[in-house]
């Protein structure tokens, strides 16, 4: 098995590459009889379907009339997101739970899991979301996975970090604000200070309170 969650244009090199290892590998310990090898690759994307060639040949610029001289090798890619719900059900392992998770984000990209199938391999289902989203939570929730049985707790501890989440945010624009009106209070008071002392030297100078204030403009 091969994790994708993104199209990769050369994939069908990489997979020749894993079965030829593979086999070379059944080779160097001399079997006496060599035993198929295949590799699918699972695919995650939920934005879209796998739009890349899955042969060689269709990677590659071949000559007229070499074409029948080169071998091809095909691949086998598995849209996990795009699959159907008859076809998400037929799945009997965690890999159902996972399947319509992905399935379900690629129809609505706010889904919140609501999946109560008890989930037998937590951690192996918590690292999988982890690495095919890109959501950094999951890996959090697999630090302190005790009580997690099934994408419903997942759920719930998703939306218990969003919450802790919006209020850091919260104090952090209360702060923000703060010391923006702070800087602002400052401001205006040190411009009243200073429109005072001029105040009080033209008092001391024979000015009239009335003609100090027109001048310092102090109400």
């Amino acid at each position: 098995m091969e994790n994708q969650s993104s199209v990769e244009k050369y994939m069908p090199f990489r997979v020749m590459e894993y079965d030829g290892t593979a086999y070379r590998s059944q080779l160097q310990k001399s079997r006496k009889e060599i035993l198929p090898v295949m590799t699918i690759v699972l695919y995650y994307g939920t934005e879209h379907h796998w739009y890349a060639k899955k042969n060689i040949k269709a990677l590659m610029k071949i000559p007229d009339g070499m074409e029948k001289y080169i071998n091809d090798y095909k691949i086998q890619i598995f849209e996990v997101a795009w699959l159907t719900e008859e076809e998400i059900e037929r799945f009997q392992s965690d890999f159902r739970i996972v399947a319509n998770f992905f399935a379900q984000k690629r129809k609505n990209k706010d889904y919140i899991p609501d999946d109560p199938t008890e989930i037998k391999y937590v951690d192996e289902v918590l690292k999988l979301l982890n690495v095919m989203t890109g959501d950094k939570r999951y890996e959090k929730i697999f630090q302190k996975k005790k009580g997690v049985r099934s994408m419903c707790d997942v759920a719930e501890r998703l939306e218990k970090m969003g919450i802790v989440k919006g209020i850091e945010i919260g104090r952090l624009e209360g702060k923000e604000e703060g010391k923006v009106e702070g800087k602002a209070e400052g401001k205006a008071e040190g411009i009243l200070e200073g429109k005072m002392q001029v105040y009080r030297n033209l008092l001391k100078k024979g000015f009239t309170e009335k003609e100090a204030r027109e001048i310092t403009e102090i109400s």
